[in-house]
Parts: structure tokens; sequence; C-alpha cells
């Protein structure tokens, strides 16, 4: 814990937080909450839960962080001035939000994307007179682009570049959550090496994951009721679903049995998959709801393998999807379709199988792979969680945190 002289007051600034299921409210909470714990006066302010939450949710309760809850435009309806005004409403209603807190503050974080959240810490840590530090998740404008919200050609995507380097540049200091992140971030604003604070997982997550169960050997798993691949997280454009459901469909009509692909989660295209789902008559792929943190751990250590991949684009291939932390704390093995850091990290241990993110055929094989594989391979899927315990459990993370504060 920080001695007295040098615990800060802190006020956050997420458009994300709890109880939204979604990766930047786990990292703003954990991260809250592990400040606070650590002596750390923690303020945040955050949108309304506006994402999907986990069933049976109960109130909410901040526990001693104080949480200031700005109201949203709803963007129900798809174009880019619908999201435009949804995140305009955060980034205006913030700033008025900061009155309601003290009036001075040591540090400013304000996490993006959107962009205008960050616009919104920097207002507020000018008001404040606080250092702003500006917390980086994913390249935006380059992301809102694969995810079909902006042109790259438009008006609206270059005046979002120059506000993306702006804000760089008048950053105290930058966190990221990989390194071609910080690396592309110093070259192209001229800023010194930004902090890269993974999004890891907290430690008592992965003692859940280790903890003697029904799922706890890989290598131990019945097989006559088939092998479940399981997906948990946001069903988005750049998750590209589309091509699991595709690897689905060829090995249905290949004749490759005993294979059950469970999608869990929400997002924007959830609706879109289910339908191409009965499109191509897949008998072996199930959708759930959203699920509680803790359930979808559980159902992490519980299944025969996970897979994750993201649009073969080259802004991704510069962050690490907040996944594959939690995957590997379930220390099963994991089909990867990912370029970049996340790559590097996974293909460290043989029972993680990698496929082109671009192709079905390629995700396809990697699950006869997977069916094939001797035990003894499967069983190294335990070096996963050795290696989230050695080098990215969220309390490592904040030690690297509260250096950026300093």
């Amino acid at each position: 814990m920080p001695s007295p002289g040098t615990r800060k007051r802190i006020l956050i600034v997420s458009q994300f937080y709890h109880p939204d299921i979604t990766a930047a409210a786990f990292r703003i909470k954990e991260t809250a909450d592990l400040l606070a714990a650590r002596g750390h006066s923690v303020h945040v302010i955050a949108g309304e839960p506006h994402k999907a939450r986990a069933p049976g949710e109960g109130p909410l309760d901040d526990g001693r962080i104080r949480v200031t809850r700005v109201p949203l435009y709803k963007s129900e309806g798809k174009g880019t001035w619908n999201y435009i005004r949804h995140y305009l409403s955060f980034m205006a209603g913030a700033v008025a939000a900061s009155w309601r807190h003290p009036s001075r503050f040591d540090v400013v974080w304000a996490s993006s994307p959107p962009l205008f959240t960050g616009v919104a810490g920097l207002a507020v840590a000018r008001l404040k007179k606080a250092r702003f530090v500006l917390d980086i998740r994913d390249l935006w404008p380059e992301s809102a682009v694969v995810a079909g919200q902006l042109s790259p050609q438009g008006f609206l995507f270059r005046a979002a570049k120059q506000v993306e380097l702006g804000l760089y540049r008048a950053a105290d200091r930058i966190t990221c959550v990989a390194r071609p992140m910080a690396e592309y971030i110093a070259a192209a604003a001229g800023v010194p090496m930004p902090v890269v604070v993974y999004n890891g997982i907290p430690a008592a997550c992965v003692d859940l994951m280790e903890a003697p169960g029904p799922g706890a050997d890989p290598a131990a798993r019945p097989t006559a009721g088939g092998r479940e691949i399981l997906y948990v997280g946001n069903f988005g454009h750049v998750q590209n679903l589309e091509l699991v459901l595709e690897a689905a469909k060829l090995l249905q009509d290949g004749g490759v049995a005993g294979v059950r692909f469970t999608l869990v989660g929400e997002g924007a295209r959830r609706a879109a998959l289910q339908e191409q789902a009965r499109a191509l008559g897949l008998t072996g792929v199930a959708f759930t709801g959203v699920l509680a943190k803790r359930e979808a751990l559980r159902r992490m250590r519980e299944c025969d393998a996970l897979v994750l991949l993201l649009k073969d684009d080259g802004t991704m291939d510069k962050t690490i999807p907040s996944k594959v932390f939690d995957y590997l704390a379930a220390g099963r093995p994991v089909l990867f379709g990912l370029r970049g850091e996340g790559r590097e990290i996974l293909a460290r241990v043989p029972a993680n199988l990698e496929f082109s993110p671009s192709s079905a055929a390629s995700l396809a094989d990697a699950v006869r792979r997977l069916l094939a594989a001797p035990p003894d391979l499967l069983a190294t899927a335990a070096r996963n969680r050795e290696i989230v315990r050695r080098e990215f459990l969220r309390e490592g993370m904040v030690d690297r945190l509260e250096t950026a504060f300093s």
C-alpha cells in the first residue's frame, strides 16, 4: 500500500463501467477497486449502464468509490451520426458531472475509445488542475473504421485523426494495452513511449479458475458427449464471428461429428449471426445470453477449448483482445486467429493452435488438429495459466499504472 505521502486523489473518466458487461468496464472497475484498496482516493465519472447486463444483477454498490453516472443519447439506430451523438452526449455530460466532484485531483485518467472520452478527460484535468493521463485501449478512429462506424475517406475520420494526435501530445502520460500500440503512438505523435498496462486479470479470478473441480484436468475431459469449443465476448464487427460459423459448416459437411461451438455474449452482430447459423443449417452451434463474469469464467474452465479471432486488419494487429488473458487463466487449449503481440503470447504454448484469421478452412483444420491431439499435448494448456500468473495479473498492471500517475 502506498505511504500517506504517495496516496493520490484520482479521477477516472470512462464511458464504460460496472455493471456493463464489456472488457472496458471490467478493466476500469477492477483497476479502480485495486487503487482504492491501496489507499488512493478514487472517483469515477462513467456513462449510465448501457451495455449488456448479466441476468440477476443486483442493485449497484460502488463501495468506497464515488461514481457519477452520465445520461447518454441512445444510439439505437445505425449510422455514423447516431454513434457520434452517443459519444458526444458522454463527453459533454462528463465535463458537467465533474463539478459534482472535488475541485482538485492529482490525476485524471481518461480511457478511450471513444476518443471523445479523452477530450472530456483533458477538459476535466485542466479544470481540476491535475495531471492528464490518457488511456488507449484501441486506436481510434481506425478501430471505428474496422467496426463500420466511420469511412476512412470522410471528413469525420480526418478530423478525428487530428484530435487523436492532439490528445497524445496534450497528455502528461499515456497508458495503452499492447507493446505495438505503444510503439505506434510514440512514432505517430512524437511523444515518449507510453506505459503498457495490459488488460490482465485479477489474481482472484485466476484462483477461481485453478480451484479443483470437474474441469480441472484438460486432458481428462470425457469425449462421448462431444467436444465443446467456447467463445465468450462481444458479438461485434471486429470479432469476425462469421468465420466460426463458416468453419462449423465445413466441419458439418465434412462429416466431422462431436464438435459443438457455443457462443456466449451479446453485441451488434448477434441477430445477423443467428440468422446466418439458421441459413447454413448448423446443428452444432449454440448461442447463449450474457453471463456474469464468475459464471463465464466457470464455463471457460469446463469447456474443451476456446476460440478467439479478430478481423485480419493492420489496426487490430496493434492491440491484444482482453479475452486473451481470461482464456489463458482458464488453462484450456486456445484456437486463435490473431496477429501481433496477442499471437506471440498464445503461440508460446503448444496446446494453443493457430489458424489464419481470414480463412474458415484454416479454422476448421485447427479443430481437426484439436480432435486428433494426444492427451499429453492438451495437458500443456495448463502452462497458459502459469503465463498469466507470472506476467499478466491485474495487480501487477496497477503497479505499472501507479508509476504512470507519479
